[in-house]
């Protein structure tokens, strides 16, 4: 019996940028069933190579505005320094939800054991309840943390509040540009929640 095997090869690029545009990456991605980065270059403000990375065991990416990058794959989180030096920061349990703070001096990374702020050195400032949700002020003063139908809310990484919501089934949330308040965003409806009154102004 003759049997033919068919390997099919994928083979594309894209780039990745920080916030204020200062640096850039070019990620080069191949491999057919497994997604395997061949290439990771990273460049600065003035399209210079700061260092290449080649077959690297990371595939998602996300550059600060200092040039720092985190990288990640279904496993663990690592970070890449200016002079391309590799950290291994944590193991990763079920991850499922990565970003920066809104002035890009945190990275929260969330796994099914916790949300964790990184500074853009990879130091751990602080770790919060898990949770499928999050959002923060921006300085990341502040943060809000959705898990099933509980709000948890922090001020410098300690917890102040712990609320229910009227339905498990959020679908977003952020804060408002005064940061006073915090939405909860449902299909049909929103949760408003005051953090000066520590009350809900306004429920679904």
């Amino acid at each position: 019996m003759n049997v033919l095997i068919i390997t099919l090869l994928v083979f594309f690029s894209t780039s990745v940028e920080s916030d204020n545009g200062l640096f850039r990456a070019s990620v080069q991605y191949g491999g057919g069933a497994e997604l395997i980065t061949e290439s990771f270059a990273l460049y600065d403000r003035y399209g210079d190579v700061m260092y290449t990375k080649r077959d690297i065991p990371v595939n998602t990416f996300f550059i600060n505005n200092t040039g720092s990058v985190f990288a990640l794959n279904e496993h663990c989180l690592y970070l890449y320094q200016r002079d391309g030096s590799e950290i291994m920061l944590r193991e990763l349990v079920y991850p499922n939800g990565f970003s920066f703070s809104p002035d890009n001096s945190l990275f929260f990374a969330s796994d099914r054991d916790g949300l964790y702020a990184y500074s853009h050195d990879g130091d751990l400032v602080h770790v919060y309840h898990p949770g499928r949700l999050f959002a923060s002020t921006g300085h990341g003063d502040c943060v809000a943390v959705i898990s099933a139908d509980t709000l948890f809310v922090y001020e410098n990484g300690t917890l102040r509040d712990t609320e229910f919501l009227s339905s498990p089934y959020a679908h977003g949330m952020f804060f408002s540009a005064d940061e006073k308040q915090i939405w909860v965003q449902y299909r049909n409806g929103n949760e408003i929640y005051d953090t000066r009154t520590r009350a809900w102004v306004k429920q679904k």
